[in-house]
Formats: C-alpha cells, structure tokens, sequence
C-alpha cells in the first residue's frame, strides 16, 4: 500500500515537472516561429545540396516545422490545467474559474495588445513622417479588431476539401493564443460535458476534424485550440496522469513524428504538406513530452524556476519591436549574405531577443513587481 502511494506522487511530481520543464524550451520555438523566413524547398535538387539548399532547409525545419508543437503543447497544457482535479462541475464552480481567467487571461490580453499599439504609435511619432495619421486612421477603422482579428495570414492554405482556412490574430499577433484560450475558458461547460459523456470517442472525432480541418473558420474557434484544449481536459476529468498515459506506444509515437516531420519539411510551400503536417503536430508534441519526462525522471533534469515563469513575459513582449529590431541590428552589424552567416544570423536573433525579454523579466522582478504581476496574469 505505501509503495502504491509512493508510485503515484512520484508519477505526479514527474507531470508536473515534465509540463514546467516544457514551457521554457517550447517558448524559444514559438520566438523561432516568428522569424517567418521566406524560402522555397520545393526545387532543391538533393543530389547534389548546395549551402544555399542547406541554409533553406535549416530554416524551413526550424521555423516551418519542428517549432510548431509549441502552441499546442500550451493548449494541451492549459486544457489539463484548467480541469485539474475538478471532481464535479457546477455553477460555483465555472464562476470561480472564470474569475481566475479575467485575471490570468483577459487583463492581460488587453493589456498586452494596448502596449502593442501604444509601442508603435511611438515609433510612428518619432519618425515624423506622417506614418502616425494614416496608423491612427486605421486603428480606427478597424476598431474592434485590434482585439480580435486585425492580422490575418495563410489565406492561400486550403483543407482536404479544398476550402480556404486562413488564420487570423490581435494586433499583437501572438496573442491569438490567449484570444483562443479565453474563448475556451467561456465554453468550459460545453468541453466539460462534452468530454465526459463522450470520452476517447469524443477526442477521436475533435482528432478527425484536426487533421481534416473541416471545421469552421471563425476568429477565436480554431480546430487546433478546441482539439488540443478538449484532450488536455479528458486528462484532467477521468484522472489520468497525462505524461504517464502517453507514454504508451512512446516508439510508434517517435517514429510516426520523424518520418512525418522529415515529409512535412520536404513538402513545405506545397498543398501536399497538409496532408503530413498535422500528423506531425500531434506526435511531435506527444514525443516532446515523452522525451521531456525521460529527461527528468532517469537523468535528473530539472525545470528552472525563473526560465519556466518568464515563458509569458517572452511571449508577450517578443513581437513588440524586438525581435524586428534584433534582425534589423544583425543586418546592419554583419553585412554578408554567405550561407553561413545568414545561418549564424537566423539562429543569432531569437536568442538574442529571447536573452533582452529575460533581462526585462528579471528587472521587473526586482523593481516593478506589482506591474509585472499585472501583466503576466500573477503567472
């Protein structure tokens, strides 16, 4: 009986660290993301790779691909989180989580998207070139939409059928995530019940809709949140230890995510790639967990405290003018366009953004830690 419970705080200790030790390297993916390089694989001749070829593939892999677990791991996360050890659901009981979420979610999401703004009508003024009035003029026909949907991308991506299925973001792009979660958290009864009366069966049809993408294109209501959010609550409501479970078949997982990773790379910038990368999503972001978790219980990893709580902090603040104005640096200080020194440069600006967002976290920490408090949700 004592090992028995021994067994199960251990495995729970093993969640636990295994999600905290997740966020700090998944950040650096998202930062990774959002370098956005614009290059074609599709011609590279691969008997006979050139450095160009090489560069291309690089960047395709590391901004196009491996990368992209990293929101869904988050809503993977958040959807565990938000139903843990929730035994029954009620009225107080939604009442009390939706309060915790203007908090944690809403304050900051508004927050975040006024800085955004706020930030770049600065830099409009301090041009003094008249770029402010025609800025001013458009935030305000768009009025709304700097909250919800001003930014919109992938306009030309189609699902099986054949149908567009563009996304859409705030002015703050990244902050789609937050815009999404928050939407989630409102609908929590609906998931709730949803995945309690129709169990697995339920995840397998949110699953189907995932990598079918048939699903309706509306702001805030992605496939890609509500299937990840849904499979990280079935976790939480039937009790299982979510790092645990998934380690079964853990083999198939690894190799059903390298073969579909390496295709989605080769097929980047073709209609083909669809067919493969949502494949790698879900088994990519299952092997990350299974390979984080391996780390921490037979090698002895452990999360960093600071890295794991300033995960928001980079998020939120990455896009606002550093990341920009860290490539824009880099051109100017290192003015060759070798193969080599393009690479040293891709892989140079997220780090060097991500290192600038830390030391602003740690400032705030020790000099500002009410606002700080404010911004991150108390995270």
């Amino acid at each position: 009986m004592h090992q028995e419970v021994y067994l199960e705080k251990t495995q729970e200790e093993i969640q636990s660290r295994t999600i905290d030790w997740l966020r700090f390297p998944l950040i650096i993916g998202v930062v990774f993301i959002h370098m956005n390089p614009v290059v074609d694989v599709q011609n590279i001749n691969y008997f006979a790779l050139t450095a160009v070829d090489c560069y291309k593939l690089i960047v395709t892999f590391g901004s196009h691909v491996v990368s992209h677990i990293g929101v869904p791991c988050f809503f993977l996360f958040s959807g565990f989180l938000f139903f843990y050890k929730t035994k029954t659901w009620n009225h107080n009981v939604y009442l009390k989580k939706i309060k915790r979420r203007i908090k944690t979610l809403v304050v900051p999401y508004l927050l975040w998207n006024l800085i955004a703004v706020f930030v770049l009508m600065i830099q409009r003024l301090v041009k003094m070139d008249g770029s402010i009035n025609t800025f001013i003029s458009e935030l305000i026909d768009y009025n709304f939409k700097i909250f919800w949907n001003y930014n919109e991308w992938g306009i030309e991506r189609t699902n099986i059928l054949g149908w567009k299925i563009p996304s859409s973001a705030p002015y703050n792009i990244p902050l789609w995530f937050l815009r999404d979660l928050i939407v989630t958290a409102f609908l929590s009864p609906l998931i709730y019940y949803f995945v309690k009366w129709t169990k697995f069966y339920g995840i397998l049809l949110l699953a189907t809709l995932y990598y079918t993408r048939i699903w309706p294109i509306i702001p805030g209501f992605s496939i890609t949140t509500f299937f990840f959010f849904s499979l990280g609550a079935y976790f939480s409501i039937f009790s299982k230890n979510m790092v645990i479970s998934l380690r079964t078949g853990k083999f198939c997982w690894y190799f059903l995510a390298t073969v579909s990773m390496l295709l989605t790379t080769y097929y980047d910038g073709s209609y083909v790639k669809e067919y493969f990368y949502p494949i790698y999503v879900l088994t990519g972001v299952i092997s990350a967990i299974n390979i984080a978790s391996y780390l921490i219980e037979y090698k002895g990893v452990k999360p960093n405290n600071i890295l794991s709580k300033a995960t928001f902090f980079i998020f939120a603040t990455h896009m606002i003018l550093l990341l920009a104005m860290v490539k824009r640096g880099l051109d100017k200080l290192i003015k060759f366009d070798t193969p080599s020194i393009l690479l040293i440069k891709y892989l140079t600006a997220p780090l060097l953004t991500i290192s600038i967002c830390l030391c602003l976290y740690l400032l705030m920490t020790k000099f500002t830690p009410k606002m700080l408090n404010l911004l991150t949700g108390s995270r």
